[in-house]
């Protein structure tokens, strides 16, 4: 039975190298985010549709659902449904409905909710969208856990430190609960 681990932030805040740090020293895998591979081969003037942003979030969720089968006790996400969604309102001001519900489902899936902090360099690439996104990304994802009780944790800090404080709150997670079966 694996652990589902899922990170959050806003752009450029860490979580592809958290994950893939992690991934390392846990001995396990991650799930990359999708809607960046997707969003790089199919974005028109940095722009992509309601239904593509439908699939995106469906497709990570079947990522997800595939990794499990090769995950060691955790398996690492990437990112998930709720951002999709939250960049569906970001650019278009609303969400298809069933990625309304995909976002609103979404927590279920998941052992531990990491945010990564945004107290790290902007990495200004092309396919980023500015570090003031990035702050208003991060803080409505900050908002929406709190006002919805979504439980997590907050990381901030060095790679060593963001790692060290998701093993430590690993090791304090009840055995059985949100697990996810190989046979489910």
């Amino acid at each position: 039975m694996i652990k589902k681990i899922v990170f959050l932030g806003g752009p450029s805040t860490g979580k592809t190298t958290l994950c893939e740090t992690l991934a390392k020293r846990l001995n396990t895998i991650t799930v990359a985010e999708y809607g960046r591979e997707y969003w790089l081969a199919h974005q028109v003037e940095r722009r992509l549709s309601p239904e593509q942003l439908l699939h995106i979030a469906q497709t990570q969720n079947r990522w997800e659902d595939e990794a499990i089968i090769t995950a060691s006790d955790y398996l690492l996400c990437d990112t998930n449904a709720f951002t999709t969604w939250h960049f569906a309102l970001h650019y278009h001001g609303s969400a298809l409905p069933q990625l309304n519900q995909l976002a609103a489902d979404c927590w279920s899936r998941y052992a531990l909710v990491v945010l990564c902090g945004d107290d790290i360099p902007y990495d200004n690439t092309w396919e980023r969208s500015g570090d003031a996104n990035r702050h208003e990304f991060q803080a409505f994802i900050a908002h929406y856990l709190r006002q919805h009780h979504i439980p997590h944790i907050h990381v901030q800090g060095s790679v060593t430190q963001r790692c060290n404080t998701v093993v430590e709150q690993l090791k304090l997670l009840p055995a059985e609960r949100y697990r996810v079966s190989l046979n489910a």
